[in-house]
């Protein structure tokens, strides 16, 4: 923060409003730097004492530096708990890309996909009610669309939280082909 205190007083010794405002300004300012301009046209000006400026630049994080941690704390907030339904080809590839990211990853799918999902880094659930238990922020359906209809049908719905975004990224007509 800069101020300025600007004020010619008559006399140096004046007591009058202007003089009290000059020096509550510049020996009793809780501001963290003060500064007046000296002049020419202000002879009385060299009788007060000021403070000089001082401009002061710091990067490393301080004891009450709450940007950084408001910074750490919006970079842990962003990462997300997300459910993979239909863990196939397609669903862990999304898994491993989600995982890199810092995301914890929940999955459940028809087949057994348990020890793929484990060397993932992946949290495997054989029985949707389970994994709704979990309450993820987002469920990313990845199943064809011909078994869409069913998928849905099982999830219980009613155990989610009422903010819980659906996605669905692979109604396709045909199953993806796997990766060679």
């Amino acid at each position: 923060m800069l101020s300025t205190a600007t004020v010619n007083p008559s006399t140096p010794f004046n007591h009058s409003p202007n003089y009290t405002i000059r020096h509550i300004l510049n020996l009793h300012s809780l501001l963290p730097s003060t500064f007046s301009l000296l002049s020419k046209s202000n002879p009385y000006s060299s009788f007060f004492p000021y403070r000089p400026l001082c401009v002061c630049a710091n990067d490393s994080a301080q004891l009450f530096d709450y940007d950084s941690k408001l910074t750490k704390e919006s970079i842990v907030s962003q990462h997300l708990k997300m459910a993979i339904v239909g863990f196939g080809n397609f669903g862990r590839f999304l898994a491993a890309t989600l995982v890199c990211q810092g995301h914890t990853v929940l999955a459940y799918s028809r087949s057994d996909h348990s020890a793929t999902a484990r060397k993932l880094g992946v949290l495997f659930f054989k029985n949707p009610d389970d994994l709704c238990e979990e309450h993820p922020e987002v469920i990313l359906l990845c199943s064809s669309i011909i078994s869409m209809e069913h998928v849905i049908l099982t999830l219980p719905l009613q155990c989610l939280k009422r903010s819980t975004l659906f996605v669905d990224l692979l109604s396709v007509e045909k199953f993806p082909k796997a990766p060679p």
